[in-house]
C-alpha cells in the first residue's frame, strides 16, 4: 500500500509540473540588444566580464595596411563585428553608431572617415534579415594630416528604433588612426621584444608582411614552434645585417633618440 501511494504521488507530481509548464508565459520582449564582438588574442570571443580595455582599442596605420595590401592605399577599411540579444527579424535592420568625442586629436567626419550618417555608410550598416550577426566596414580616408600623427575615433552603439545599447563593456570601441608606423595593440613582446618604428619597419622588410594586428594575431593564433623558429631566423638575420653595417663604418640597427635610442634586439 504504502508503494502505491507513493506512486500515486509522483504522478500527481508530475501531472502538476506538466500543468504548470503549459501555463508559463511565452517569452515576448520585443526589446533586442546590440553588442561589439571582442576577441582575445588567440581570437577566441569573449564574454562582456572577460572585455578589458585592450580590447576596445586598436590601431590603423595606412602605411603597413598599404604593404599588406601591395599598392598604396587612399582609403582604408576596418571591420567591427556586432552581434544582437532579443528576437531574429525576417527584415535588415539598420544599426546606428555615434562617434564619442574625447578631445584629444579627434577624427572628423568627412576627413579622416567617411560619416556614420553618410549614406553610403548608412546604406551599409546594418543585420542582415534572420541573422542575429553582422560585419560594419568603417571606411577611413588618407588625410594628409595622418602624417602627422594619430586621430582617435571612438565611437558607441546608439539606440534607435530596432536595438538598444547591449552591455556596458561591449558597446564602445576606439581606433586609432595614423599615416605613420604605430604599435598594434597586439604587438608581440614575448616573440620580438619591445616595440619601435625602425624595428616595425624591419619586420616588414625581412618578412614581407605588414606586421599590423590582422597579422599578428593570425601570428598569435597559428602554430607555437612556427613563431619560436621565426624569433631564431630574425636573430639571425639581425645579427648578418648588424655585421655588415659594422664591415661599412655603421653602427649596429638602433633607434633613433626621438623613438627612445634602444639597440634593436629580438
Amino acid at each position: 500500500m504504502k508503494k502505491l501511494n507513493q506512486i500515486w504521488i509522483g504522478c500527481m507530481l508530475l501531472l502538476l509540473a506538466a500543468s504548470c509548464e503549459q501555463n508559463l508565459e511565452p517569452y515576448s520582449n520585443a526589446d533586442c540588444w546590440l553588442n561589439f564582438v571582442f576577441y582575445d588574442n588567440s581570437g577566441d570571443p569573449v564574454t562582456s566580464a572577460e572585455v578589458d580595455d585592450a580590447m576596445k582599442q586598436s590601431t590603423y596605420s595606412f602605411v603597413t595596411a598599404s604593404v599588406a595590401a601591395g599598392e598604396e592605399l587612399t582609403t582604408g577599411v576596418v571591420e567591427v563585428e556586432v552581434s544582437t540579444m532579443g528576437f531574429l527579424s525576417d527584415k535588415d535592420r539598420p544599426v546606428t553608431l555615434k562617434q564619442v568625442l574625447t578631445g584629444n586629436n579627434d577624427a572628423v567626419p568627412g576627413v579622416h572617415y567617411v560619416a556614420f550618417d553618410d549614406p553610403s555608410f548608412v546604406a551599409k550598416c546594418y543585420v542582415p534579415a534572420n541573422q542575429n550577426k553582422a560585419v560594419i566596414p568603417i571606411t577611413l580616408l588618407r588625410d594628409e594630416s595622418l602624417k602627422d600623427g594619430d586621430v582617435t575615433l571612438k565611437f558607441t552603439i546608439s539606440e534607435n528604433e530596432y536595438f538598444k545599447p547591449g552591455y556596458a563593456a561591449m558597446v564602445e570601441r576606439t581606433l586609432y588612426i595614423s599615416d605613420l608606423l604605430s604599435q598594434p595593440s597586439n604587438w608581440p613582446v614575448d616573440y620580438v621584444g619591445n616595440y619601435g618604428p625602425l624595428k616595425h619597419q624591419l619586420l616588414m622588410e625581412w618578412t614581407g608582411e605588414a606586421w599590423d594586428e590582422a597579422y599578428i594575431t593570425e601570428l598569435l593564433s597559428g602554430d607555437k614552434g612556427y613563431l619560436t623558429y621565426l624569433t631564431r631566423w630574425l636573430n639571425e638575420k639581425l645579427a648578418e645585417e648588424n655585421e655588415k653595417r659594422l664591415e661599412q663604418g655603421l653602427g649596429v640597427y638602433q633607434e633613433s633618440e626621438e623613438d627612445g635610442g634602444e639597440i634593436i634586439t629580438f
